[in-house]
């Protein structure tokens, strides 16, 4: 299926979001799926896993948006933010073309349809131990977890059995090497996607054997695997694209704040490692590595958030960058909204005062901050139950890490 940027989504109801249709999320290592990483995720089918883009769950949405209605379960997050007269990820989405199923062509309503966009967390083989992060996700927060024992302090994810994931994984590749000429783009992440050996050289191999020359590849990186492995699978994605066998390289920093703080929040970071790397890509060829920045949003990253902006405007004086970014999710009592906005209200004004509005990949992120700062602007009290919830965990944090989070967070002493 070529790519038609100009092919945008038909659905024009109030709720209707493209990546309903167009999007799905599959953690094969928790056995779920979902329509975006947002909402929540349900089963999949393991006698008939090709079916996770229209499970039962993913097509009562879609019909539910199609009345106009909101579906449960996640999709509240846009619904929140659109209602607070801010700019959603829903409202973005539906205004990039190219990425809408084959089947809405000759049926604007069908609900059942082919992906355009899949994304796939397929191990938890990960270098960093993040705090909004669990063993699902992390096997350091695994083998942390055996070491200190669980707790109620801490929130846990349990993972599949091995010899189901590893089901789920060949189950994944035989959909993806039958599939990837319908895909428009697919996402590895972690873990840590540069330190998944097997998860790469499959996905290379189907690459190799069944070229996509419209498809755009996407890695989420947290920037810091060592580097024989950063530089050589960089280089050979390099050579994909100019073979022709791919369009683009995505390449996804995940990164939350800067500082001291950042190194706390996502624990394992060398924020010099992840310099030197990101250095490097702002100076690639857009011809072939397309560079972005995935941020998380919590009570531990707004204040130092202004440090990477910063850090984004020095890189992209010469080239565009992405800057994306989202609420924390899983861990409720970390999410800003525990506190009053006047906590981050100095916070957002100076955000929005250093993101430029002559640099096109930080004007477009501007009206995505502004749906975050009205969000929370309706946040009038503390929720003091999750502030302790907070305290907890950060308090577990520093017994299992040997760090202190009071230190670098006292202003969430209250």
């Amino acid at each position: 299926m070529s790519q038609d940027y100009n092919n945008l989504f038909p659905i024009k109801t109030a709720t209707a979001c493209n990546s309903k249709w167009a999007w799905s999320t599959i953690w094969l290592n928790k056995g779920q799926t979902s329509s975006c990483h947002r909402v929540d995720s349900v089963p999949l089918d393991s006698n008939n896993f090709a079916n996770f883009h229209n499970l039962p769950k993913k097509i009562a949405d879609r019909e539910l948006m199609l009345k106009g209605e909101w579906p449960t379960g996640g999709c509240n997050y846009c619904q929140k933010i659109e209602a607070a007269g801010g700019h959603s990820d829903r409202q973005h989405n539906n205004n990039i073309g190219g990425y809408v199923p084959k089947e809405l062509k000759d049926n604007p309503t069908a609900t059942h349809v082919t992906p355009r966009i899949v994304e796939i967390f397929a191990q938890n083989t990960c270098n960093f131990k993040c705090i909004y992060c669990a063993e699902d996700l992390s096997s350091q927060i695994q083998t942390e977890n055996k070491k200190f024992g669980h707790n109620n302090r801490v929130h846990r994810i349990p993972v599949v059995n091995q010899d189901q994931n590893v089901d789920y994984f060949k189950k994944f590749l035989l959909w993806l090497e039958e599939n990837i000429q319908d895909l428009a783009r697919l996402h590895l992440l972690g873990g840590e996607t540069f330190i998944q050996h097997d998860l790469m050289e499959k996905v290379f191999d189907i690459i190799e054997r069944k070229p996509n020359p419209n498809l755009q590849f996407n890695i989420f990186s947290n920037f810091n695997a060592p580097k024989k492995y950063w530089y050589d699978y960089t280089s050979r994605i390099k050579d994909y694209c100019l073979a022709g066998n791919i369009s683009r390289f995505d390449l996804t920093c995940s990164i939350d704040c800067w500082g001291p703080e950042a190194e706390y929040v996502r624990s394992g970071l060398d924020l010099s490692m992840l310099e030197e790397y990101f250095a490097w890509a702002s100076e690639q060829s857009e011809d072939w590595l397309y560079l972005n920045v995935n941020q998380t949003v919590s009570s531990m990253t707004i204040k130092t958030m202004p440090q990477l902006i910063e850090k984004i405007k020095q890189y992209s004086k010469h080239r565009h960058i992405g800057h994306y970014f989202m609420f924390v999710d899983g861990y409720k009592f970390q999410h800003p909204d525990v506190f009053d906005y006047s906590m981050w209200a100095d916070d957002f004004e100076h955000i929005l005062k250093i993101m430029p509005t002559d640099n096109s990949s930080q004007q477009e992120a501007i009206p995505r901050m502004i749906g975050l700062q009205r969000r929370l602007q309706n946040t009038c009290k503390q929720d003091l139950d999750r502030i302790k919830q907070l305290h907890d965990y950060l308090d577990e944090l520093d017994h299992r890490r040997g760090t202190d989070w009071r230190r670098l967070f006292p202003y969430l002493i209250v």
